[in-house]
């Protein structure tokens, strides 16, 4: 059978160096976290009326749902995030599509005007962005914006890439700008003018017709192709005399609201984040990506700033994997040649490469990537591979130096030591199965180290038992000459010998040094005990700077916050570079959880590389958290870079009951009683105070005598304040909100419903 195992080796090692280069690299594990997320819009909602009209509804219909183990709500201005954790190993796919019918089901209590709700899982493979890049210069932000959805067409048509967001911009609108007076003057209701705009703006089909046996589409294209033509849409005719859009109004090509904000090192800048489809390979993926940028001319005042760039991350991890096996090989070889010989060494060493080969094999037969866990785990497994082999390689090496025939030598030396060397494998295996029963999100993250490291374990015993006895069958020798080595090996076994023998003739002072030793241990370690935690703090390539205000705070409030924290990095010559967002998170981690907001910003301080550092990166991140300091009515967060699957906080304090001002006081208290205690930073309750309010409290009884109710003034009052889109405008590739709004001027006073007159009012629908 030895033709039959050669040939098989060398498949096995072709199939093996396929795998290799052929397996997908990223840098973090592709698994799903068993949570659904339901995220529900409805603009200009306040906290309070989320929670009534939309958070309570959906909580009420998806509170039936099986296998669920924790259901969390979170209601903020215009946006309520229902978070529904699963119990493990439920089909996250099927859950999703659950929970997707359950909101189903509740649309119909919802409020007409909320946008479709969002329900979707996620992957931490495909859900975070493997490569993000930041478009600057001393250039409009409008010729920003068209250089970035260029690259993003094109990046989007690369295999492998699922989405490549744009971050940093502002959406455009087509504005129609109401004159109030105007409006009261004629007696033009707004619905007239949302209804009007509507069906003007609108192309029907009307069927086929048949004419002398040829057959026609009647169609009747209504949709403006200028935005011009909207101001001259007919409203009505008052007093004989015909009123257009253009004499109550005016119609404004435009942006909505100032929403985010971007800087690159304080200059503008447009964000973008590429993800990649589960199971692709993230280097190959970047690089395409990157070639495709290089391929791209931008203008000379442009520049092009990589702010995230996973395969340089998973490149390293890939060659320190080949570096410890390389070095591991050698010292093996090394070691094995001081006490078996270079011949008897050669056959062990086979076991790594081979092993690895292996195991590479079935990794890509199973759909598996190569990613930090899986390349930790080869590291790992580099000095274990070889145990097998040198019990089977010595063992036949013992008979063959008996006088036994090749042949007859490997046969008996496998044979003798099989199950020994079997238990062995077996038990070191046990040892990390229970890490594949580790529960939730950190259980499928490590569950890649134990599934690797039995896979090459399994391999490198197939190895032992098959492939190194054909191998020492048809090469093994006898030692012909006492060599210094041999004699070397032979002073060794004289000593040990002794030193065995006294040590089985005084058997209870040798226990009882032991367990002495054992002890001493216990205590040494208790004594000098650090900690402990699951993934190590090295030192970090980036960090986070997080700004937290009240909600209600102007964009241009936490704006400036942020201007003055970046003249504070300026000044760090380890800082590469920072990108700040104001209002949502442009692609990197939102500290705060929750989405965006004009109260919250975030800064992605990246770091240079480590050979370039004057410092530790770690004492940088202090020394930034000591120089921003504190600011009125802010929170700050400085945080460096984290490691691992996303876990929280390292404490978290729950605090649960009825009332949020008592909750909100109670967790000030806590927040104050344990900010003395050593090492803790950035404590921050998770609490927000609603945005203020000014209500407009409805005289039902006066209100119905002039022939109005709450629906319609109410109507009235958002699409003065916030607007209310009316149709779309659609140009050959996009397609933009047709809105209807008060001028600032108009819209921004207290006295708004004080300034129509009740016997003229133009609010009902």
């Amino acid at each position: 059978f030895r033709p039959a195992v050669f040939v098989a080796a060398v498949v096995l090692v072709l199939a093996g160096v396929q795998s290799y280069v052929s397996l997908p690299r990223e840098g973090a594990p592709d698994i799903t976290i068993p949570y659904v997320f339901v995220t529900a819009i409805h603009d200009g909602a306040a906290p309070s009326e989320m929670e009534k009209l939309v958070t309570i509804p959906l909580e009420k219909t998806l509170g039936d749902l099986e296998n669920v183990k924790e259901m969390r709500s979170s209601s903020s201005e215009s946006v309520t995030v229902i978070t529904i954790e699963f119990a493990g190993g439920q089909d996250i796919d099927l859950a999703r599509q659950r929970v997707k019918d359950k909101v189903d089901l509740a649309r119909h209590e919802l409020p007409e005007d909320l946008e479709e709700p969002i329900v979707d899982a996620f992957n931490f493979s495909s859900d975070f962005p493997v490569f993000i890049f930041a478009i600057s210069g001393d250039t409009p932000l409008l010729r920003l914006k068209s250089i970035a959805e260029n690259l993003q067409d094109e990046i989007e048509l690369l295999p492998g890439v699922r989405s490549a967001e744009i971050s940093g911009v502002r959406e455009r609108e087509v504005r129609v700008e109401l004159d109030l007076t105007r409006l009261v003057a004629y007696r033009i209701p707004v619905s007239v003018v949302m209804q009007r705009i509507a069906a003007e703006n609108m192309t029907v089909s009307a069927g086929n017709i048949e004419v002398d046996g040829n057959k026609f589409q009647v169609r009747v294209p209504g949709e403006f192709r200028f935005v011009s033509e909207l101001s001259d849409i007919l409203l009505l005719e008052h007093e004989g005399r015909p009123v257009y859009l253009r004499d109550v109004a005016t119609v404004v090509d435009t942006y909505k609201d100032l929403s985010s904000i971007s800087r690159l090192n304080g200059q503008p800048c447009v964000s973008v984040a590429v993800k990649k489809r589960a199971r692709e390979n993230a280097v190959r993926l970047i690089e395409s990506v990157k070639e495709l940028l290089d391929s791209r001319e931008l203008p000379a005042e442009v520049s092009l700033t990589t702010v995230m760039d996973q395969s340089d991350y998973v490149a390293m991890m890939i060659e320190d994997l080949e570096n410890n096996v390389a070095s591991g090989f050698l010292l093996v070889m090394a070691v094995l040649f001081l006490f078996m010989g270079w011949r008897n060494s050669f056959f062990v060493a086979v076991a790594i490469p081979l092993s690895m080969l292996i195991a590479f094999t079935v990794l890509g037969m199973k759909g598996e990537t190569l990613n930090m866990l899986v390349l930790f785990s080869l590291v790992l497994a580099v000095g274990m591979l070889v145990d097998n082999a040198i019990v089977i390689v010595e063992n036949i090496y013992r008979n063959r130096s008996l006088g036994m025939s090749k042949i007859e030598a490997a046969r008996r030396g496998a044979s003798e030591v099989a199950w020994p060397v079997i238990t062995s494998t077996i038990t070191t295996c046990a040892a990390f199965s229970p890490l594949l029963f580790w529960p939730d999100i950190m259980g499928q993250f490590m569950s890649y180290l134990p599934r690797t490291l039995i896979i090459v374990l399994l391999a490198s015993l197939f190895v032992a038992m098959v492939v190194n006895p054909a191998i020492c069958s048809a090469l093994i020798t006898r030692e012909k000459k006492e060599t210094k080595s041999n004699r070397a090996v032979l002073v060794f076994l004289d000593h040990y010998e002794s030193f065995l023998r006294s040590a089985l003739a005084n058997r209870w002072p040798v226990l009882l040094t032991g367990l002495l030793v054992l002890v001493l241990t216990g205590i040494l370690y208790e004594h000098f005990n650090a900690g402990q935690e699951l993934f190590p703090e090295g030192e970090p390539r980036n960090a986070v700077v997080s700004v937290r205000y009240p909600q209600g705070t102007g964009i241009a409030k936490t704006d400036e916050t942020m201007q003055r924290i970046e003249k504070k990095l300026n000044k760090y010559e380890d800082v590469r570079f920072y990108l700040s967002t104001v209002g949502t998170t442009a692609g990197v981690a939102d500290p705060w959880g929750g989405g965006g907001g004009t109260h919250l910003a975030t800064m992605h301080v990246e770091f240079v590389p480590i050979e370039e550092r004057s410092g530790k990166a770690s004492e940088l991140v202090d020394t930034i958290r000591r120089d921003v300091g504190t600011m009125p009515g802010a929170e700050i967060k400085v945080e460096k870079q984290k490691e691992g699957p996303p876990t929280g906080a390292p404490v978290g304090i729950e605090v649960s009951g009825d009332d949020f001002e008592t909750l909100s006081r109670l967790a000030s208290e806590i927040a104050r009683a344990i900010e003395v205690v050593p090492g803790l930073v950035d404590i921050q309750d998770d609490f927000e105070e609603a945005l203020p309010e000014m209500q407009f409290r409805v005289d039902r009884h006066r209100a119905a005598l002039l022939g109005l109710d709450t629906a319609g003034i109410g109507f009235f009052l958002r699409t003065a304040v916030y607007g209310t889109e009316s149709s779309s405008f659609r140009t050959d590739e996009d397609e933009y909100d047709i809105t209807l709004r008060l001028p600032a001027g108009q819209r921004n006073t207290l006295e708004l419903l004080d300034r129509i007159p009740s016997d003229r009012i133009v609010v009902t629908e």
